[in-house]
């Protein structure tokens, strides 16, 4: 049977590609019917609009154009192969998979996990999002009544501030430029501040009695920010790369990191990549399984974060918009 699915050409060029994708799966397969897909703003964007850091890297292997756009994709099951005994028709399922009408996923090499009851399409497509955050947060080791302070608060951030308090870190204090995003984040229990409106030093000073912030996650991906992320941290404080950054950026490695016995951190998913060891059981899987869970008991919320759900045939200018309007955005679904 025929299915499409969404290719980028060319910077600032996708298309709905249409293929054939067989109706009886292999073996070991899986074919999910989709029913929404995320628009991953930080990745997705940066491929469309040549900025992804793999365009000017040597030998990188992402991107390489043409390149399947997407990875978060929620539908449910309408086939499954012969050796496939894990997953049945009819069970709601996330996977790592592109922007597609129809997934073939090989359940041996392919991210998949079921959505548990309560927890809706949407959400569970948001929750590949989640998991990433996740990884940001197992870096950072938060204890209990530690500051956290998150910079950006688009998806990474948001689900970074939520697991963050989650995990024990009082008080979680979020900063962004968007107030819409702000006050989405304060709703959530998050100590959300406008950077245009509030001194973030100065605020980060006062709520800590002048100690500082012992983990400081920053989830803009921008790299100017490094530099003020690492003036917040504590003596011996944590700072967690959690958003890829895009591009250079020149730093005083003395100030602000060894005379303080300040850590850097990088949070990349794919360090979640592993199988489970008793040093660290806490595999992409079992990250991505909690998240579903506590989606599913309300400790964690997704819902809010959703600002806009688009139709197929509106991807391009939608693409645009992230480019040129950011700020108007926040969880964008394709929706089947």
């Amino acid at each position: 049977m025929q299915a499409s699915r969404l290719v980028c050409k060319a910077i600032r060029h996708v298309e709905w590609e249409t293929y054939e994708i067989p109706e009886t799966p292999g073996p070991h397969e899986i074919l999910i019917k989709a029913a929404c897909s995320l628009i991953s703003a930080g990745t997705e964007i940066a491929v469309y609009s040549g900025s992804h850091i793999g365009y000017t890297l040597p030998d990188a292997p992402f991107p390489k154009l043409p390149c399947p756009m997407g990875y978060a994709l929620a539908g449910t099951i309408h086939a499954v192969g012969r050796e496939v005994t894990e997953w049945a028709v009819g069970d709601r399922v996330l996977a790592h998979a592109p922007h597609s009408d129809w997934a073939l996923c090989d359940v041996r090499t392919t991210l998949a996990r079921r959505l548990p009851s309560g927890v809706s399409m949407a959400a569970g497509a948001l929750a590949r999002l989640a998991g990433i955050s996740m990884m940001g947060i197992r870096q950072a080791r938060i204890a209990l009544g530690e500051t956290v302070v998150v910079f950006g608060l688009g998806l990474i951030g948001q689900f970074a501030a939520q697991l963050s308090r989650l995990s024990g870190g009082r008080p979680v204090i979020g900063v962004d430029l968007i107030p819409r995003r702000v006050q989405i984040a304060a709703a959530s229990g998050i100590h959300a501040i406008d950077a245009n409106e509030v001194p973030v030093r100065d605020f980060v000073k006062e709520v800590t009695n002048g100690r500082m912030a012992e983990v400081v996650i920053e989830a803009t991906g921008n790299p100017q920010v490094i530099p003020m992320a690492l003036d917040l941290a504590a003596e011996g404080g944590r700072v967690v790369l959690l958003g890829s950054p895009r591009g250079k950026v020149e730093i005083d490695p003395y100030s602000t990191i060894h005379r303080r016995g300040v850590t850097l951190i990088g949070a990349h998913d794919r360090l979640s990549e592993h199988p489970e060891t008793l040093q660290d059981p806490w595999t992409r899987e079992r990250n991505l399984d909690l998240v579903l869970d506590l989606l599913a008991d309300g400790s964690l919320k997704a819902d809010e974060l959703i600002s806009h759900r688009i139709r197929p045939e509106e991807i391009q200018e939608t693409y645009e918009a992230l480019i040129e309007r950011p700020a108007d955005f926040l969880g964008v679904l394709i929706e089947w």
